[in-house]
């Protein structure tokens, strides 16, 4: 499974530290790969809507993008920082972390 993550804007925005990320689980250790596949499971990532609405609080509101690629399926989504149901929060705060793990 490839994940392509994009974070973009938000307070403080540095488009040079927020990189996007790409992963391979099957470059990933085994226990790590499973995790991964779990927060995507659990967020029902394939049955989520491409766009997420606009929210009307704050313009300096992070965005993401979000592709999840398998080997039978494809799909990508585009949301803001607000209201995220927890499982696709968990997944986003998975994504952060290793995004900020790259950078070091």
């Amino acid at each position: 499974m490839k994940v392509y993550f994009k974070p973009e804007g938000g307070f403080g925005f540095f488009p040079g530290l927020n990189k996007p990320l790409e992963l391979n689980s099957e470059q990933l250790p085994p226990e790590e790969a499973d995790h991964l596949h779990q927060l995507i499971h659990a967020a029902n990532f394939f049955n989520l809507p491409n766009q997420q609405p606009e929210s009307t609080f704050g313009a300096d509101q992070k965005k993401y993008t979000i592709r999840v690629e398998s080997q039978d399926q494809q799909h990508l989504i585009q949301l803001q920082d607000t209201e995220i149901e927890p499982p696709l929060h968990n997944l986003l705060n998975y994504l952060n972390q290793k995004q900020k793990e790259t950078r070091s």
